[in-house]
């Protein structure tokens, strides 16, 4: 289980957070994401919590870099210069990062995290680990995020390993869509109860690209929608108000085909 932080305060302003933008799989994504985060900022928000999987594969890694990700991590890199607070929560999608330079613009990095806001305690997990009965993908990730595959990725040549992450996605897609096509209704309760005992009064997680709330006494779990398929992000305002926002770019949203 993903231990919670200790809750911390945000010094000013609200909170915007951003879940699954799986970004490279539609022409323009990077500019309108990065737009959003702009918006965002433009609106007096001082801190943004990225829930993981904002590119559909981000690896710490040379070889892999794309000119996507180079033009989304100058970005970050600008807004983290003027002073934006960046929190990035790691995702399925997200490999080797930690302590890397491709995080160098985080203010935070790590499997969760929890800010204070207008009073109310918010806490954050991507969500992948929150269903145990997906045992496939528990077993693919004790295998892929490990010192060995990354010793293993590190001796690889670049068109190799460019070629295994894709053909890894693609099975991993067939095979974890399965376990969210029913919410793990039980878990997810479970997770937010694991979050209020640890200090906090709700608890947001992405990962399962659908929005859903449950609310009960021993816990709230907010799941957000995804970025890539709807468009839009939570912002919690300065007085701990939560809220959906739909972005201006909504009508370029991708609808993920469903595998057979």
């Amino acid at each position: 289980m993903v231990p919670y932080p200790e809750v911390r305060k945000v010094a000013e302003g609200g909170v915007a957070v951003f879940a699954d933008a799986h970004l490279g799989q539609a022409e323009g994504d990077a500019d309108d994401f990065v737009a959003a985060l702009e918006d965002a900022v433009s609106r007096g928000f001082r801190t943004v919590v990225l829930l993981g999987d904002i590119f559909h594969y981000f690896i710490g890694s040379a070889k892999l870099e794309t000119p996507l990700i180079r033009k989304v991590l100058a970005a970050w890199d600008d807004l983290a210069a003027r002073g934006v607070e960046l929190r990035y929560v790691e995702g399925n999608r997200d490999f080797f990062l930690r302590g890397t330079r491709w995080v160098s613009s985080f203010a935070a990095y790590g499997d969760s995290d929890g800010v204070l806001v207008g009073g109310r305690r918010y806490a954050f997990v991507h969500g992948d680990r929150v269903n145990t009965r997906d045992l496939p993908y528990r077993f693919w990730r004790r295998l892929s995020k490990n010192p060995v595959s990354r010793a293993v990725l590190a001796l690889i040549p670049g068109p190799l390993a460019r070629g295994i992450v894709t053909r890894t996605e693609a099975r991993l897609y067939r095979t974890n869509f399965r376990h969210k096509r029913v919410l793990p209704d039980a878990e997810l309760r479970k997770e937010g109860e694991r979050a209020r005992s640890a200090g906090y009064d709700e608890l947001l997680v992405g990962h399962f690209h659908v929005e859903k709330l449950y609310e009960g006494p021993g816990g709230v779990t907010r799941v957000l929608p995804a970025w890539l398929e709807e468009r839009r992000h939570a912002e919690i305002g300065e007085d701990g108000v939560f809220r959906l926002v739909e972005e201006p770019s909504a009508s370029r949203a991708v609808s993920r085909p469903v595998p057979g």
